[in-house]
This record gives structure tokens, sequence and C-alpha cells, in this order.
């Protein structure tokens, strides 16, 4: 047995791609490295994050035994580290991913982990897995933006695979997302499917998931499409999944992420993951109990049976049929009525929403006040009264 400890450098709040991650045997250059390196960096204070992992080379029956006869050996050095929680933050609406339910939950798994500091645990490392799926290529996402609507289109295209998402695609998907996270002007967001295709997108790719070879790579990915999923769902804009073909699998799980979804009279949603021999894990099983009720998510899940477009719309998982060749047209024309205000407007709004529906009441309220705040008198706000008052 081997214990090793890693200590990652970077600047509080930052992602673990601009940490420095150093690794060495507990009993070796640890105690050196911690003393060549000071807690200052210049005036600005470096934070420490300690991880602690057990490699197992021995006997399981023995493992937990010699752990504990280690513990007073590492206790002196581990003892004057603090670890902290990852945390992700969608900057465009100021609200932080660990502040909800579900990544909240997970940041108290991460805590319960460090609180025993020989507990094995794995951590989400996003640069190192954006390496890994980048080289799992296929197929391909377009952003297009409209300054001048403040509308923006996703498309995804991976027609030889059923519109399959590959490592790449999904690397692909969060730099849109991030990409989207600082447009200012946007108000509106159609996510559609290759149009020559029959497929919205039929989930990941077979060739990218039998890369995925052991649990942990699996856990990893999950992650890595969690957080952007999480994110394009707490975008300022209005978004809409133009479901023209089958939306299968993590694709699915892609249009629970959107605000509405909207499909042609053909499309099928199928969240087909147990006859996979699998549960959803981008975060489409949670977003579709909210969408359609525990039981309904339950009957859809465990069955894994196809659902039509016309039992979607009764079901709430599609909020309209749209006819005719051109989704993106449909889908834009069916957003007019809610994107006709000012940029700040649209965008303040779903920020309420998004609070409303991801924080505590007592937050959801505090960035409701914070919002309502920032539209008081402000233009859009003095020009609505402007017209009102020259109407008496």
């Amino acid at each position: 047995m081997k214990l090793s400890i890693q200590l990652e450098i970077g600047q509080p709040g930052r992602t673990s791609a601009h940490r420095t991650v150093h690794k060495f045997t507990l009993f070796s250059a640890a105690r050196h490295f911690v003393q060549e390196n000071s807690l200052q960096n210049g005036a600005r204070k470096v934070d420490l994050t300690t991880e602690y992992n057990i490699i197992q080379s021995g006997y399981q029956p023995i493992m937990r035994s010699r752990l504990l006869q280690l513990r007073p050996l590492a206790a002196p050095l581990l003892g004057s580290f603090r670890p902290r929680p990852i945390h992700y933050q969608t900057e465009s609406s100021g609200i932080k991913l660990s502040e909800t339910s579900n990544s909240h939950y997970m940041d108290q798994r991460r805590n319960t982990a460090l609180a025993n500091e020989f507990e094995p645990r794995e951590v989400f490392n996003e640069r190192a897995e954006r390496l890994h799926l980048k080289e799992l290529n296929g197929g391909s996402l377009h952003l297009s933006k409209n300054e001048e609507t403040g509308m923006a289109t996703i498309a995804i295209s991976n027609p030889k695979c059923a519109n399959a998402m590959s490592g790449s695609m999904m690397v692909d998907l969060a730099d849109i997302v991030a990409d989207l996270e600082k447009w200012q002007r946007g108000k509106a967001l159609i996510l559609h499917g290759d149009p020559n295709g029959k497929h919205f997108c039929s989930g990941a790719d077979l060739k990218t998931a039998d890369a995925m070879s052991s649990p942990q790579a699996g856990v990893v990915m999950c992650l890595f499409m969690q957080n952007t999923l999480s994110r394009l769902q707490q975008l300022p804009l209005i978004s809409v999944a133009a479901v023209s073909g089958n939306a299968i699998g993590g694709g699915a799980e892609i249009i629970t992420a959107c605000d509405f979804r909207l499909v042609s009279p053909s499309s099928v949603i199928q969240f087909i993951h147990a006859r996979m021999g699998l549960s959803p894990g981008w975060g489409g099983g949670t977003r579709l109990v909210r969408l359609v009720g525990p039981q309904t998510a339950l009957k859809l899940m465990a069955s894994g049976e196809a659902v039509p477009a016309a039992e979607a719309l009764g079901l709430s998982l599609a909020d309209d049929v749209i006819e005719g060749d051109d989704v993106i047209e449909q889908a834009s024309d069916w957003l007019d009525r809610y994107t006709g205000q000012s940029v700040e407007v649209v965008r303040s709004i779903k920020n309420v929403v998004t609070a409303a529906s991801q924080l505590s009441l007592d937050k959801a309220l505090s960035k409701e006040k914070d919002i309502f705040g920032g539209l008081w008198k402000g233009p859009a706000n003095k020009a609505a009264i402007a017209r009102a008052l020259s109407k008496n």
C-alpha cells in the first residue's frame, strides 16, 4: 500500500484548470514541498487544497488496519491544510451551482470525504477531462449569434452516428456555453439537430462510451456534462430545444436543460438508459422529475419507452408541436412573444426564474430583490412609465 498526497495550488474560486497540481508520496518529498512553498505569493494569498489518495497494492482485508496505523504519523503533516469544495459559477446569472440542491449535496459528500483524510474519493479535474474528451473526435457543434435580434442557435451535427455526442462535441458544447455566458446582448437560444439528419441527438457516441473503460471514467464524463448542461440551463437566455427527429438517451437529457421543448409531429423522446443497463447521468433524470413529476418520470425512465410528440405534449415533456420543415424559423417565431422586451428585461426575467427554481426561498427572494433594483428607473422602466403617462 502506498499513501500519497496531492496538493492543488491556485487562486480561490478558480477552476482546476487554473491550479497547479502536485502529487508526491507522503514519506518522501511532502515535507520538503510544504517548507519550500510559502502561503504567500507576493501580496496575494495562495489557497491550498489537499487531496488524500489511498492506492491499494496489498490485500483488501488489511487495508483499513494499516490506514489506522498510519493516521498518527500523517496527522501532524495534514492537519495544517484546510480543504475547500469545488464550486462552479455561472457568471452571467451570478448563481453558484454549489448553492443549488443537487450540487450542494455533491459538495456535502466531498466535504464528508475530506473530513476523513484517508477516505478515497474521485475529484473532477475539468482540464484533464477536456483533453481526454477532445481526443474522442467526430461530429461538431456550431454556434451562430445574431447581434441585432439577440437570438443564438446551436446546431448538433454528427449525422453519420445518428447525431450522437462524441467526446470532442461535449467539449465544443462546454466552449459554446462559456461563449454565451459572456454574450451580453443575447435574449434567446435555439438548440437543434442537423436539419439533414433524422435525429435531434441520440446521446453519447458509442465509440466515446466504449473508450470510457472504467466506472471512474464514466463518472468524470458524467460530471463534465452535468456541469455543462447546468450552466446551459442557467444562461440568462430563454432557451428552446427544437426537436425534429429523435431525442434519445443523452439527447433526451439535453432537451431537459432547455426552458422549452418544441417537437415536430414525428418526433420521439426516449429515456432509453435502462435498456442500456444505465440510468441518466447528465442531470436529465433529476430535471425530468421536476418537469413531469416523480411518478411519470419513473415510468418513462424505468420502461425506456419511446414517447411520441402528442404524448410528450400531454405529459408536459413538450411545450408545443411545430409544423414545417424549417424548425429554426418555427422556433424563432414561437419565441417572439417572449423576447419582445429589451435585452436587460428579458435576461432579468430569466434570472428571476432561475433563482426561484434553483435556490432556497430566502436566497431566491434576495436575488429577485437585487434584479428588481437593477431595473428600477432604468431605461426600459422610464420609457414604459413615460408611455403610460402620455396616454392619460
